[in-house]
């Protein structure tokens, strides 16, 4: 990934967890909002989602980030 930026956080695990809640939530709240939006009327289903994203960095970033907490996670079980 060209310009990539790595971060590191290290959190509580109960903070941990929070936050991965709070990120699903504004992803499947933002998802919601734009796949009825006009602009994604003519895109198919299956299709749709990525296409969001494309459009939508912040929205990525958050799908991302809670693929990096899920297995953080997931490896501290």
């Amino acid at each position: 990934m060209q310009n990539a930026v790595a971060i590191q956080l290290d959190l509580p695990k109960p903070w941990a967890e929070a936050l991965l809640s709070s990120l699903r939530a504004e992803l499947r709240r933002s998802m919601t909002e734009h796949w009825y939006d006009d602009r994604y009327r003519t895109v198919p289903a299956g299709l749709r989602s990525n296409r969001i994203l494309d459009d939508y960095p912040a929205l990525a970033g958050h799908k991302r980030t809670i693929g990096a907490l899920q297995a953080a996670l997931a490896a501290n079980q």
